[in-house]
């Protein structure tokens, strides 16, 4: 699938930013997301999805407070859970339209309550099938089967998009991991577009053994012979190392990694983890 994202006037799909209140978002954070919005003439409509829902007939007191403090919620006022989950939420929504309005990309906001996946799914589905979904973060609880489970069910996203605190000065703009000559073209295409001006994009070859290195290495050189300033990372084989990509990633100080979910590089969740925390960049996920 081609990691695209439909421009504004298409109408056919946009950036959806999933807000997680819970995630600490901060400016350089969800900057990735508009950046990658206005790359390719497209929009912003971020969701924030509460799934705590009030029981009923559930007893609750009200404890007296000092007059400095905040005054006590009132008998059928909001609970101080969901009104923390929507103050935090509209303090991320200006951030968004701060970034927006900088890079001239137009934000819509939505809200929901129930499953996120669902919710994220209808709207993909709704005005797709050219969405990319980004996520502040991976999601403390359940997030290394959640990405799967987008993955799965978000039929109407050609990508997935992790946030990482925008590097400024990166010792290297984007790099492409290849674990496959197939995927390789339209990773490119993606990484030209992301690219700033006269900026270099490196490639780094997944492979594990030194024939199927050599094997890729070749395909990859035959590939990108139409491409401009495409550079190719002297790290050889892994050797079925685990993380050895990520440390070499790492390294690199990536303002972008764009590399494929499933693979020898980012095999699951907890590695996706790790390499986020490891370089601090966005890292937009292929199917």
């Amino acid at each position: 699938m081609i990691a695209h994202v439909a421009e504004a006037s298409e109408l056919s799909g946009r950036v959806v930013l999933w807000l997680d209140p819970e995630a600490g978002c901060t400016p350089a954070l969800l900057e990735a997301p508009v950046r990658l919005a206005a790359a390719y003439g497209a929009e912003v409509e971020t969701v924030a999805v509460s799934e705590v829902h009030q029981l009923e007939d559930v007893p609750v007191r009200h404890v007296g407070c000092t007059e400095a403090a905040d005054p006590p919620l009132a008998p059928g006022s909001m609970p101080i859970g969901d009104r923390r989950f929507a103050l935090l939420t509209q303090r991320y929504r200006r951030i968004v339209d701060v970034a927006g309005s900088r890079h001239g990309v137009k934000v819509r906001h939505t809200e929901a309550d129930g499953d996120a996946v669902d919710h994220i799914s209808e709207m993909c589905l709704a005005r797709g099938p050219w969405n990319i979904v980004a996520l502040a973060r991976m999601p403390a609880l359940g997030g290394h089967s959640l990405l799967s489970s987008l993955l799965a069910n978000v039929s109407g996203a050609t990508g997935f998009l992790l946030c990482g605190e925008q590097r400024i000065k990166a010792g290297t703009g984007v790099v492409v991991v290849a674990e496959d000559a197939d995927r390789l073209p339209p990773m490119l295409r993606a990484a030209e577009r992301l690219s700033a001006p006269g900026s270099t994009i490196r490639l780094v070859i997944g492979a594990d053994t030194a024939a199927g290195h050599a094997e890729l290495e070749s395909q990859a050189r035959l590939l990108t012979a139409g491409f401009r300033g495409v550079e190719f990372d002297k790290a050889g084989p892994t050797f079925g190392v685990p993380g050895a990509l990520v440390e070499l990633l790492a390294w690199m100080k990536p303002s972008l990694v764009i590399a494929r979910f499933g693979g020898s590089c980012l095999a699951d969740g907890r590695e996706l983890s790790r390499a986020s925390a490891a370089t601090r960049a966005p890292i937009l996920l292929v199917r």
